[in-house]
């Protein structure tokens, strides 16, 4: 049996239970408990819907301020005033990719309308193709292009045929960067040249390794690296865009005859060639069978890494002798062009920085990217299209790109070309 002032405790308990209910609700204060997964996943979704409408309040807040610097503030009597406001009308900017509609306000003096550089800058034209472009060298087809983008309630633009149009517009200044921008401010004195074949078509590059170690995509044609007039066009252009041809250049390329002929049509005396050994060595692998070719490849591997050129020569004569007897056609690849294989060996360079001059890999990782940038293109329209991804891709490459291993070396690499034509013409 429960005592008199034990009622009269649980009494008073409810009573402040039911007054604190009352003061809650009386208050507008409402408790809720929340996973915090579920909060933070609600967050990530939101945050771009957020951050594109800080953006518009932004710019409309930049625009009111300009407004007020050219008419005054409002309802403020200034006689010298020279513009005043002019209503609003719709107008439209991007953002995150996208075009978003935002009411703009209008000023006029007595003779024309003034327009206001905030919105110039916020709508300008290019904002869309830049940052449809930044999206499709990462990946996102044009087709998925909306999926990506969490568009505004209002945004709009981001359609499949919108974005192909804005990618269009970016390549196409992709295309005139790099075959317009000057070469006149850094020399080259080592040139790789390769070519890709992609979308049924072959782009002859051209990658240069300037003093300092970096590297630069030159330029590019479309055409085979057999068809000498592509490459003497190549090399022309890259001498008409401030390259300087009356300095000694190392030329690595493939077995390509066409471009060994351009390159001494344009550089004459001046233009040393270096053949890619890796090719090489691919081409003389094709005519060895698999039981034979560990051998002869140890034994073109202990030639190529001789320090003397002589020597590496008496080995490579060595193992064209051993192929005559086992792969005669394998000799006469190896016959072919084995000068031009030591070429960087005669200049005596470090091994640290020679190991990087006798192939065109180098150039390979800019094959990469161009292939890799376009594997979702499912049809090619023309030959323009090709030259818009080419040019694009090759960009992106290069943005990447780092100066090469041993490039401390370069000076050195510098003086012995220069000895090494000058050795020439005294033997001459």
């Amino acid at each position: 049996m429960k005592r008199a002032y034990q009622k009269q405790r649980q009494q008073r308990t409810k009573s402040a239970a039911r007054a604190a209910g009352r003061g809650s609700r009386e208050s507008g204060v409402v408790q809720l408990t929340l996973d915090r997964s579920d909060v933070l996943r609600e967050m990530q979704e939101g945050l771009h819907q957020v951050g594109v409408r800080l953006g518009v309040e932004l710019a409309a807040l930049l625009m009111n301020d300009e407004v007020d610097r050219l008419c005054g503030t409002r309802y403020e009597h200034q006689p010298d005033r020279g513009a005043s406001r002019h209503g609003k009308q719709r107008g439209v900017i991007t953002i995150a990719g996208q075009k978003i509609g935002i009411e703009r306000p209008r000023v006029r003096t007595a003779s024309r309308e003034l327009p206001l550089k905030v919105y110039g800058l916020a709508r300008r034209e290019d904002a869309m193709p830049e940052a449809a472009l930044r999206r499709m060298v990462r990946g996102v087809s044009c087709r998925d292009y909306e999926g990506v983008i969490e568009s505004a309630a209002d945004g709009f633009g981001v359609r499949r045929s919108s974005v192909s149009r804005a990618f269009t517009s970016a390549s196409v200044k992709s295309i005139a960067e790099l075959s317009e921008r000057r070469l006149d401010d850094t020399r080259f004195p080592v040139i790789f040249i390769d070519g890709i074949c992609w979308a049924d078509t072959t782009i002859v590059v051209a990658l240069g390794l300037a003093e300092d170690g970096s590297k630069r995509v030159l330029g590019f044609r479309e055409g085979a690296t057999e068809n000498s007039e592509v490459c003497k066009s190549l090399l022309e252009g890259l001498i008409d865009r401030g390259l300087d041809a009356e300095r000694t250049t190392l030329f690595v390329i493939d077995g390509g005859k066409a471009l060994r002929k351009a390159i001494t049509r344009v550089w004459g005396t001046l233009g040393l060639v270096q053949r890619c050994r890796v090719h090489k060595k691919r081409n003389i692998e094709a005519h060895v069978q698999n039981r034979h070719w560990p051998e002869v490849a140890r034994m073109l591997d202990k030639a190529w890494a001789e320090l003397d050129a002589e020597r590496a020569r008496k080995q490579l004569l060595t193992l064209a002798g051993y192929l005559d007897r086992i792969a005669p056609d394998a000799a006469s690849s190896l016959r072919e062009g084995l000068e031009e294989t030591l070429t960087v060996t005669r200049l005596r360079i470090d091994p640290a920085l020679a190991t990087h001059l006798v192939t065109t890999n180098p150039i390979e990782s800019a094959f990469s990217s161009v292939r890799r940038l376009t594997n979702r293109v499912k049809r090619w329209r023309g030959g323009l299209m090709k030259h818009r991804w080419c040019a694009t891709g090759l960009l992106e490459a290069e943005k990447r790109f780092r100066r090469i291993k041993g490039y401390l070396l370069m000076p050195k690499l510098l003086k012995a070309l220069d000895a090494a034509v000058a050795e020439e013409k005294k033997i001459a």
